[in-house]
């Protein structure tokens, strides 16, 4: 009874540490980023015997994920390893859109030194510039206009950056993109001007900023 208990113990532990080691190193890349541990993944990547362009579920790379969860020193090591700076995930976003949620414009700089083309859209039709200023990040957005991006973009909704500044309420970016000649007469698929939405959105501030520009 004892001797097939160990044997049935044994065989647990063997079965464990085999399935263990069969796991792939994307497998345990991936892991590792999403349980927070940004250390054991920059160990795996340092082996070199990882494909640092493989894909999980939404066919984001490990850099998608990294930048996301804010490891700095990870997507650092990724880049420079050679992972793909313009990867697609399943929605066509790339690791420069990701970066576009930070307010920290330090991923968006690692990504663009990079060569990241800030010009690639997802499949709605937004650029990472758009992220910017959708989630407010003035800085982010600032760096991503200095570097290419194209400030009269529209999204698939024919929002233009105009729209969506006024949607969150950001005066500085209304005013920044007024100033590139962002036209604020333009309408988007719903027939909607920016200072359409400014009114819906109770911001009265931006209104006026709208209003003196449409007198013009």
């Amino acid at each position: 009874m004892m001797l097939r208990m160990k044997a049935a113990i044994a065989a647990v532990l063997f079965s464990t540490a085999a399935g263990a080691y069969a796991q792939a190193p994307e497998e345990r890349l991936f892991e590792a980023i999403e349980e927070g541990k940004p250390l054991v993944a920059e160990g795996i990547v340092a082996r070199g015997k990882v494909d640092l362009n493989a894909r999980n579920k939404e066919q984001e790379t490990p850099l998608h994920r990294a930048i996301e969860k804010g490891f700095k020193e990870l997507a650092a090591m990724l880049v420079k390893a050679g992972a793909r700076v313009d990867a697609r995930s399943a929605n066509s976003e790339t690791p420069l859109h990701a970066a576009a949620l930070h307010a920290d414009t330090w991923f968006v700089n690692l990504l663009l030194d990079a060569r990241a083309d800030p010009k690639l859209r997802n499949d709605d039709g937004e650029s990472p510039l758009q992220w910017a200023v959708m989630t407010g990040n003035p800085q982010t957005a600032r760096r991503l206009l200095e570097r290419g991006a194209d400030p009269k973009a529209t999204d698939l909704k024919g929002n233009t950056l105009l729209h969506a500044a006024a949607d969150g309420g950001y005066v500085e970016m209304v005013s920044a993109f007024l100033d590139l000649g962002v036209d604020p007469r333009q309408r988007n698929r719903a027939g909607k001007r920016a200072i359409q939405v400014a009114r819906e959105r109770g911001y009265p501030e931006i209104v006026k900023l709208l209003e003196r520009f449409e007198k013009d």
